[in-house]
């Protein structure tokens, strides 16, 4: 039972606005609202045609409802945000169209259907339509109701291309859906005179000769610092909308607010899009405040149907996506239409990736932002190229995470065995080619590179945070995990003794610089021919007083 006090803070909590996208329900449900107006204000002051992509489930269509309202001139739904007395409050006719809501099946649906949305907004507006053509309705919508309103017309487009990534995997449908976009969207630029504001979003980025092409007008904000934060929540921003559920969390969980927001960014931030500032994911902190606790949330909603349709058909292969150093430039990201992308361009722009930092200008290194995220690809992969169940991994995975938890060595390493084990054959076909190397030298550091990505990739699967070829002052530690102020350096070693891996790891004083309560040091043996880890051996330092442990071989 509830006591008064407790009951009257549950009564005046804001509500989490989980899965919500229409700002009136969100401000008139007394949900929780970040304020995110200063970035509108500045936006909408600045420019006329914005393009802006985001990956899913990051609050774009939010962003466009909140615009709709802007501009329908709703005050009193803004009130006590940062737009509300600086607004100059005035309705202007709006057209919005939502791209999830068609059909996308074959061109002559989505055309119909386009053509239903239009004679939708134009009843809504007491129009008639008289033209046939998509392209020419599209036309005939705006600027007859600029006429009649005798005002420009805003226009809002969501999700501009999910008729294309529908037919990712295969190129002449997407070839012939774009076709019928680009007659759509390429009225834009002759529609200016009527045009007060025009927002499109997308999860992929357009490209110069894409749907866009005769829009050359349009500013894409997506990689521009200072909207970089526009969408998404920030660490301060998290701090100071949710402090009850903050702690509601910490105590639920028994941790303090340091831990529980460091956990936070583990499994749902680290996305950049500038390379410089950082977000959480907003879909999954709400979900996590409901439920308290750390799961998969943007993964379990789905992870959609058309990036593991391009992950089979380009068969991208783990090592393409966790290899240290990887890099992509922004022509990279601009110059080809998605389905034609390069695999980083594709994972970057869907969210699986993201910019760590920007190392020259247009320059940026890439990592994987978070668990989340992580898990749902390292899964997708470790089945498209090992054969690997998710059923299976998700069986022995969270063993694997409990291990790191308790700090159990041994159970942790017979869980990466025994998946190991699991994906044998897989693993034997994937070593072909590098068997046939000749230097013997080369053809054991090629083998060991290939095995830190694969044990990398069940650690994402399993929802271990970690980190690959990670240099520090002695070296580069093959694999390393930091949890709870307990680091574990795991070094690899193929046909060789564990031993000699855990040598080099305290030759080397990989340890050193790490303020933590204990350090393992790990040395593992990898039998090429038995595709599998053969023995391991380690030693725990005490960080309290640099003691060693018990040496621990098996």
């Amino acid at each position: 039972m509830f006591g008064v006090g407790k009951t009257e803070e549950v009564r005046n909590l804001k509500k989490l606005p989980k899965g919500m996208s229409d700002f009136r329900q969100l401000r008139e449900w007394n949900c929780v609202y970040v304020d995110k107006t200063k970035y509108i204000y500045n936006m909408v002051e600045d420019n006329k045609y914005i393009f802006l992509s985001r990956p899913r489930r990051f609050g774009k269509s939010l962003m466009v409802s909140t615009l709709y309202y802007l501009f329908k001139g709703e005050k009193q739904l803004f009130e006590g945000t940062w737009i509300h007395d600086k607004w100059k409050w005035e309705e202007y006719p709006v057209v919005r169209l939502d791209m999830n809501n068609v059909e996308t099946k074959s061109t002559e649906l989505l055309e119909k259907s386009l053509s239903s949305r239009l004679r939708e907004v134009a009843q809504s507006y007491n129009l008639e339509m008289t033209q046939d053509t998509v392209s020419e309705q599209f036309y005939e919508l705006v600027s007859k109701l600029s006429e009649k309103s005798n005002k420009p017309v805003v226009l809002l487009i969501d999700e501009y291309e999910k008729p294309i990534l529908d037919h990712i995997s295969d190129k002449r449908k997407a070839s012939q859906i774009r076709e019928v976009l680009r007659g759509l969207y390429g009225r834009i630029k002759s529609l200016d005179s009527y045009l007060r504001f025009v927002f499109l979003t997308g999860i992929t980025k357009y490209t110069k000769a894409g749907v866009f092409s005769t829009l050359n007008n349009l500013n894409d904000i997506s990689l521009d610092a200072p909207y970089s934060q526009m969408l998404g929540y920030t660490t301060e921003e998290i701090r100071e909308y949710f402090p009850e559920y903050i702690d509601r969390a910490c105590d639920e969980l028994g941790v303090d607010e340091e831990y529980l927001l460091n956990q936070l960014e583990k499994y749902y931030g680290g996305f950049s899009f500038d390379g410089k500032h950082f977000v959480f994911n907003p879909f999954a902190v709400l979900l996590f405040f409901e439920k308290k606790k750390f799961l998969p949330y943007w993964n379990d909603t789905g992870a959609p149907k058309f990036l593991y349709d391009y992950l089979r058909a380009r068969s991208v292969r783990l090592e393409d996506v966790l290899k240290k150093d990887l890099r992509i430039s922004y022509m990279e990201l601009t110059s080809r239409e998605i389905e034609e992308s390069v695999v980083k361009s594709f994972l970057v722009q869907a969210g699986y990736l993201t910019f760590y930092r920007e190392i020259d200008e247009g320059l940026y290194e890439l990592r994987i932002p978070n668990l989340d995220a992580g898990q749902s690809l390292a899964q997708m992969l470790l089945e498209l190229n090992y054969g690997l169940e998710p059923d299976e991994l998700n069986e022995v995975g969270p063993r694997i995470k409990e291990a790191v938890k308790k700090e159990r060595v041994d159970e942790f390493m017979r869980g990466l065995k025994e998946i190991l084990g699991r994906m044998s054959y897989r693993l034997g076909e994937r070593l072909k080619t590098i068997q046939h190397e000749e230097d013997q030298h080369e053809r054991l550091k090629r083998i060991e590179a290939h095995y830190e990505m694969v044990i990398s990739g069940i650690l994402y699967g399993g929802g271990v945070h970690h980190e690959v070829e990670r240099e520090v002052a002695g070296g580069i530690i093959d694999i390393l995990i930091e949890n709870n102020g307990v680091v574990w350096i795991i070094e690899l070693k193929v046909d060789q003794s564990a031993q000699k891996a855990l040598d080099q790891i305290k030759e080397k004083k990989y340890y050193e610089g790490f303020s933590s309560k204990r350090c393992y040091l790990i040395g593992v043996s990898i039998d090429s021919r038995e595709r599998n880890i053969k023995e391991w051996v380690y030693e725990v330092i005490d960080g309290s007083n640099g003691s060693k442990g018990v040496e621990v071989r098996l």
